[in-house]
């Protein structure tokens, strides 16, 4: 009896260690894994986190490049339409198309002045501008047409101040116009050789 009676100490004991085992590794162990597991998720949630903000980052550097892109294509397209005569020739031009356009619309043009041509913008540009003023009188709807005839006509020009005021001859307009052409090499003085 002794015999089965050690066995079953010995069974005992054993158990008892292997519990003490169980619950130490799950006391220690488990708490670390548990711990482990947690950061490895949130790191795993700040990677896709950073990858996602990164991938919008690229998409938005892609974005502006593209817009980079299409404003020096239309940049190069809109100075390669310039007109590279002189600036006699630009204003002949403007004159032209101006008095034409006023005369299709009912309107009068009154004191059409030009400016003196200057460099526009950074060094080494060859852009060069002058400045139109007139006003044009007549009824209101006849405004309107002439200048959206105007913006259409493809002319290189900017408005650069425009007014429409009542008047006793109807409405005037007021518009200074600025007008680009491309200079290319500086134009001779008189006199020159």
């Amino acid at each position: 009896m002794s015999s089965p009676l050690r066995a079953s100490r010995l069974r005992l004991a054993l158990g008892s260690l292997g519990l003490l085992a169980g619950l130490g590794v799950a006391f220690f162990l488990l708490p670390d894994a548990s711990q482990q597991l947690a950061q490895q998720q949130r790191a795993k949630r700040e990677a896709e986190l950073s990858r996602n903000q990164q991938v919008q980052r690229l998409q938005e550097l892609q974005q502006l490049a593209d817009r980079i892109r299409r404003g020096r294509e239309t940049l190069a397209d809109l100075e390669g339409r310039l007109p590279k005569g002189s600036a006699g020739e630009l204003q002949w031009n403007l004159s032209k198309t101006l008095h034409a356009m006023a005369k299709k619309h009912g309107l009068r043009l009154q004191s059409v002045k030009y400016g003196l041509p200057s460099r526009e913008g950074a060094k080494g540009t060859d852009l060069e501008a002058v400045e139109v003023e007139f006003v044009a009188l007549g009824v209101y709807a006849n405004h309107s047409a002439f200048m959206r005839d105007l913006e259409g006509s493809g002319l290189p020009f900017a408005v650069r101040d425009g007014r429409l005021e009542e008047s006793p001859e109807g409405a005037r307009l007021n518009i200074v116009l600025r007008a680009f052409r491309k200079a290319g090499a500086p134009e001779r003085e008189e006199g020159e050789a």
